[in-house]
C-alpha cells in the first residue's frame, strides 16, 4: 500500500474588485440620501385651542433637625401645628409634593408620624438624601 499525503492546492480569494463594488454602492447610498424628504412621514401633532400657559407647581420644602425642630421653607413649625400649616401652603403653591429632609438620627417613628401627616393631605412625599 501506497500512503502518501496529498498536497493540496492553495485556494484564493479575489479582493480586488471589492473595493471597487464598495465604492459604487458608497455613492448610490449617498446620492440616494440626498433625494430623501425629511418630512416623508406626516405626523398629525396635537395643538392647543387657547394660548394659556400651565402653572408650574413649587415643591414644599419639609426639613427636621436633630433637635426635633421642623421647618417647612424655612420657616419654623410647632410640630402640632405641621397639618394645618402643611395644607395652608399646599394651597398657596398649588403644590402636590413635600421634599423631606429628615436628620440621621431620628427614628422610624418621627418619620412615620410626617408620612401620616402628609399622607392625610393627599401629597406626595419625596425623601432627600446625601451622597456618600
Amino acid at each position: 500500500m501506497n500512503i502518501r499525503k496529498r498536497t493540496r492546492e492553495q485556494s484564493e480569494v479575489e479582493t480586488g474588485a471589492l473595493a471597487d463594488i464598495l465604492f459604487f454602492l458608497m455613492m448610490f447610498f449617498l446620492m440616494i440620501s440626498t433625494l430623501a424628504s425629511p418630512d416623508a412621514i406626516k405626523l398629525l401633532l396635537p395643538e392647543s385651542s387657547s394660548a394659556e400657559q400651565t402653572a408650574t407647581k413649587e415643591n414644599i420644602r419639609l426639613t427636621v433637625d436633630e433637635n426635633d425642630n421642623y421647618f417647612v421653607d424655612d420657616n419654623p413649625v410647632q410640630p402640632e401645628q405641621l397639618e394645618a400649616y402643611l395644607a395652608e401652603q399646599a394651597k398657596a403653591k398649588n403644590s402636590e409634593t413635600v421634599v423631606l429632609r429628615i436628620s440621621k438620627d431620628r427614628t422610624v417613628q418621627e418619620l412615620a408620624k410626617i408620612y401620616d401627616v402628609v399622607a392625610k393631605l393627599n401629597l406626595a412625599l419625596v425623601m432627600a438624601t446625601e451622597k456618600q
